[in-house]
């Protein structure tokens, strides 16, 4: 590496550094998140796996995004499988995140964390957020991730609500 790139990353360096110290809430786990981030990228500097895991429509899984820009999801939460058409091939996955507040553009989808899942111990009022669906890398999967799938009706709710959303 020359003497340029390394220089510009101490600099970002001394930057998370100053980041980390603000005192704001959602930088907490930044250092974590910059050594996971930085192993998942030097796992892709190594030969390629090629399967994956294939996930179901409509699977709750355990997610983590990471720390992000501005008000963009950040952290660990529990997500909904959008695709129709996972394969072991395909490593990423489109998403909608779930969260246990109500807020803007979150459509309530009941009890699908809790008591569906007899694993998971979390608040049973869940909420899906619109505005946040996202693709991931199915490396950001947590390894806890659970085999519940959502029914029918809530994949539909789900669907009318991004529908409406992207519409209006």
């Amino acid at each position: 590496m020359n003497t340029i790139t390394l220089n510009k990353i101490d600099k970002a360096c001394e930057t998370f550094k100053l980041v980390k110290n603000s005192n704001i809430t959602k930088f907490n786990k930044l250092d974590d998140w910059l050594i996971k981030e930085s192993n998942i990228f030097l796992d892709e500097t190594k030969p390629k796996c090629t399967n994956y895991l294939r996930y179901k429509k409509g699977q709750l899984i355990k997610v983590d995004f990471g720390v992000n820009v501005g008000t963009e999801l950040s952290h660990t939460h529990f997500a909904i499988v959008l695709n129709d058409d996972d394969t072991i091939k395909t490593d990423n996955l489109t998403v909608l995140p779930l969260t246990s507040k109500n807020g803007y553009k979150r459509i309530y989808l009941g009890d699908i964390v809790g008591s569906n899942n007899n694993s998971l111990k979390y608040q049973n009022i869940t909420y899906g957020m619109i505005t946040q669906i996202k693709t991931i890398s199915k490396k950001r999967i947590l390894l806890n991730n659970t085999k519940y799938v959502c029914n029918n009706t809530t994949m539909k709710k789900i669907k009318k609500a991004i529908i409406d959303y992207i519409i209006n």
